[in-house]
């Protein structure tokens, strides 16, 4: 039986000579999709399963693996990652679903392809914006984990706009520090 889904492209993976391994995250959760030569030039599908790139497909599910049977669109996220920063950063959001996420929720599903086309200037201070917002997403947010003056800092992060968010400057001692109790708690709510 056929299904058909959004999903957005976390890794690919080249298995043998020409076969494509692809890690989605979608409505069956975090999944593998496989392409019979998907990595050959002349293969329908090229350019498509490229990482960070929102897909619509048609799909059959065999085992714990999909097969992709039509791609209905695609959003071509992939093309944001050329320059280096902006690569870093959208890595970082694959990241994050990878380790933290295992099920569907559209709205965090949303909130990460709204994400990955942000241009941010200040990584740490958007990376704790996009945490925040992800625990805020699923419901999970505890302010009751973070000392005075990291509610503080997450409160100015929270409250700034794109554009004076980018001008903040986040100590890395404080990033790290936020950072770690928010992959704390996100280790032990999911």
């Amino acid at each position: 039986m056929a299904c058909k889904s959004r999903f957005l492209v976390l890794k690919r993976f080249v298995v043998g000579d020409s076969d494509l391994l692809v890690k989605l995250y979608g409505y069956p959760g975090i999944t593998n999709l496989y392409v019979k030569d998907g990595a050959l030039p002349s293969n329908e599908y090229i350019g498509v399963f490229e990482p960070f790139n929102v897909l619509t497909l048609v799909y059959k599910q065999t085992g714990q693996v999909i097969v992709p049977m039509d791609v209905m669109n695609v959003i071509r996220l992939s093309y944001y990652a050329t320059q280096y920063e902006r690569y870093e950063w959208m890595c970082q959001i694959g990241s994050f679903i990878l380790k933290f996420i295992r099920y569907f929720d559209e709205n965090l599903f949303n909130l990460v392809v709204q994400y990955l086309k942000v241009k941010p200037t200040d990584l740490k201070a958007f990376h704790i914006r996009f945490y925040c917002h992800a625990l805020f997403t699923l419901g999970i947010y505890r302010e009751d984990i973070f000392t005075h003056k990291e509610k503080s800092i997450i409160k100015a992060i929270m409250n700034a706009n794109t554009k004076s968010l980018n001008r903040l400057k986040l100590s890395f001692r404080d990033y790290l520090s936020i950072k770690e109790k928010i992959e704390a708690h996100m280790a032990q709510a999911i």
